[in-house]
């Protein structure tokens, strides 16, 4: 069987990669952090999503619906979105794109501690996007 979280995809080439594989979620905003964390050189908009739908999940292997994720939208440069993505509310149907990263595999910060939760990260060009309010975010 072809396992894509095994290999190498064309993505896995940028600096911002690790290596994850790709998911694509719909889900409902659960947490919004008023405050962008500066990580590797880059502001990130980091709110918390409950897995309702997997669109896709290339190479994963478990069941991520009803799953809590952190998610962390790098944006303020070139690399990633211009703008935080404005209005986020808890309650609020979303769908994120973005590399996976398990809660085995994710690293505590200052927000996604106690208990660490899997991340959506990438969710920005030329893996990710974000899907809110009829508008997308890429």
């Amino acid at each position: 069987m072809n396992n894509l979280a095994t290999q190498t995809l064309p993505h896995h080439s940028s600096p911002h990669s690790l290596n994850a594989p790709p998911a694509c979620v719909q889900a409902t905003v659960s947490k919004v952090f008023l405050s962008p964390e500066f990580h590797h050189t880059a502001d990130h908009q980091q709110f918390v999503i409950k897995i309702d739908t997997v669109v896709k999940f290339e190479g994963g292997t478990q069941n991520l619906v009803g799953t809590e994720v952190f998610v962390a939208v790098r944006f303020g440069d070139s690399e990633g979105l211009a703008q935080p993505i404005p209005g986020l509310q808890v309650g609020q149907p979303i769908e994120v794109q973005g590399e996976y990263i398990s809660e085995a595999s994710a690293y505590p910060t200052a927000d996604n501690n106690n208990p660490v939760l899997p991340v959506l990260h990438f969710t920005h060009h030329p893996v990710g996007y974000v899907k809110y309010q009829g508008h997308t975010y890429s």
